[in-house]
């Protein structure tokens, strides 16, 4: 029975890798894009907009209000914002197993260091991705240094 079972678990999870680079390559183009029409949107400080079209949990957790100030804060700090977005998802036998059983909803989270020319920043995303489509779960800018930042290595 032990071996039936192990054969079992070992034939899902080779399944479940083998479709998971596609799928994960997919979602990953799918948040990238998100990312960047994010950016789009509050270079042109369309706050209402991202916020509406986030996830339910977001307008859930937190008011139209308090999203709007925390984006014009972050777009005042940031200035324009260009460049490209990487998203790289990390494969695990968690994800392959979602996949294998067909779970719908997925929580993407990475971390982007945006191109703009008053702040050196680091963002972090959270995007709840259902059919491809992600929407945004969470959004959080940290000011690194205000640029030209000077990094020191070691003691002066």
């Amino acid at each position: 029975m032990r071996s039936t079972l192990a054969v079992f678990v070992a034939l899902i999870l080779i399944g479940g890798s083998s479709c998971s680079y596609e799928v994960k390559h997919k979602t990953e183009v799918a948040v990238e894009q998100a990312a960047e029409k994010f950016h789009q949107q509050l270079n042109e400080e369309q706050y209402q907009t991202i916020y509406y079209e986030a996830d339910a949990e977001l307008r859930n957790r937190v008011t139209e209000a308090e999203f709007t100030d925390q984006l014009r804060s972050a777009h005042e700090q940031l200035g324009r914002v260009s460049g490209k977005v990487y998203v790289f998802i990390d494969d695990s036998v968690w994800r392959a197993l979602r996949n294998a059983f067909g779970t719908k909803r997925e929580i993407v989270a990475h971390r982007n260091f945006p191109a703009s020319d008053t702040i050196m920043g680091d963002e972090q995303f959270a995007w709840a991705v259902e059919s491809d489509a992600p929407k945004l779960l969470s959004y959080k800018l940290q000011r690194i240094c205000s640029k030209p930042c000077r990094i020191v290595f070691g003691s002066r």
